[in-house]
């Protein structure tokens, strides 16, 4: 009887599947992306100077924290962003396409 318990439970860690998880770290890369590809977005990003850049980079920064996206990724990141989300996200060139990486 008892080896048909043991069975059962190995049966059920087998079957179940482990989804992995975005890291704290990742998830900082996350958000730094996202605000980085809203400063690049920004049409004169390319000829800014450094303290302009910065006092663009802060603005963005403020303007992001009503994302939904944005939202997820700070507050739920480990435990709501899948690894494939964050591949996808870290790899986008457009803020956009981060925002559609994250579901």
């Amino acid at each position: 009887m008892r080896a048909v318990g043991v069975f059962l439970a190995v049966l059920a860690l087998v079957g179940c599947k482990h989804t992995v998880m975005a890291t704290p770290d990742q998830c900082q890369q996350l958000l730094e992306h996202f605000i980085d590809l809203k400063v690049a977005e920004d049409p004169a990003a390319a000829t800014m100077t450094p303290k302009d850049r910065a006092a663009v980079r802060e603005r963005v920064t403020g303007e992001i924290q009503r994302d939904s996206d944005v939202q997820q990724v700070k507050y739920e990141c480990v435990t709501e962003v899948t690894a494939a989300e964050y591949n996808c996200a870290i790899a986008a060139t457009k803020a956009s396409r981060w925002g559609d990486c994250i579901e």
